[in-house]
């Protein structure tokens, strides 16, 4: 340095002026004589962490994904919560329908290994009781006559005999299988509840979501073998009354 003075570290780092130079370029169609141009050069600069993905992926760490779970903790929490709250209740209903003398479980009518049916009979049913012939709910593939426990333990306790009528699931059954089970359950309560102490002149049918559609259409297809003089086993006329519900 001049002076014996040292340059400024701005001046140091400041990269070279950028000097343009003049280039032919070729003649082209349509453009008569050769032009000149003025191209500036390049300037290079380091190579940088950002830069490294696209000029050399192998050096780059790969991301690690992060794993999210469905339910964030105070949802965990809040269904456990729930869980817990609901508890004595399943264990208080399960009790009654496993041990409860009340329940006749698992009551053949049909061929099929769903053709079943439970009875909720009343303490007192020393005359003849009101009968609801129920349909459970379940989306069509996972229906169950024990999701009827509940409704059942109510109603016996009002007088009512409440028979859950089992039936086959999608992929086992479909649409036309889940009616026809359903017809051949309706069709045993009409024609041997008598004998369960239940009065064959008040039975009601009831159904509940994917259920309420399945005796709906039992209903309806009953009525047109009826009309059409089909051979039956069981007459719309013997329904007192239909009852849908969340569906139907």
């Amino acid at each position: 340095a001049r002076g014996g003075r040292a340059p400024p570290a701005e001046r140091l780092r400041r990269p070279p002026p950028l000097v343009a130079r003049a280039v032919r370029v070729p003649e082209a169609p349509g453009l008569g004589r050769p032009q000149e141009a003025v191209v500036l050069p390049r300037r290079r600069r380091p190579c940088r962490l950002r830069d490294l993905p696209r000029h050399a992926p192998h050096l780059h760490p790969a991301p690690v994904p992060r794993v999210r779970l469905p339910l964030d903790e105070r949802q965990l929490v809040a269904l456990a919560v729930y869980a817990i709250l609901l508890m004595p209740g399943f264990l208080q209903v399960g009790y009654y329908y496993f041990f409860s003398s009340q329940v006749h479980r698992s009551i053949v009518y049909g061929e099929q290994p769903r053709n079943r049916l439970d009875l909720y009979i009343p303490k007192d049913n020393r005359r003849p009781c009101p009968v609801v012939a129920f349909v459970t709910g379940g989306a069509w593939i996972i229906g169950y006559k024990a999701w009827g426990a509940l409704l059942g333990r109510r109603l016996a306790e009002r007088g009512i005999i409440v028979a859950c009528i089992d039936y086959r699931n999608f992929p086992q059954g479909r649409i036309g299988d889940m009616v026809s089970d359903a017809s051949q359950g309706i069709s045993f309560v009409c024609n041997n509840i008598a004998s369960y102490g239940g009065d064959p002149n008040k039975i009601y049918l009831m159904g509940q979501s994917a259920g309420a559609h399945i005796s709906a259409c039992a209903l309806m297809e009953q009525a047109v073998k009826e009309s059409s003089g089909q051979p039956i086993s069981w007459s719309v006329t013997q329904i007192k009354a239909y009852f849908g519900l969340s569906g139907g």
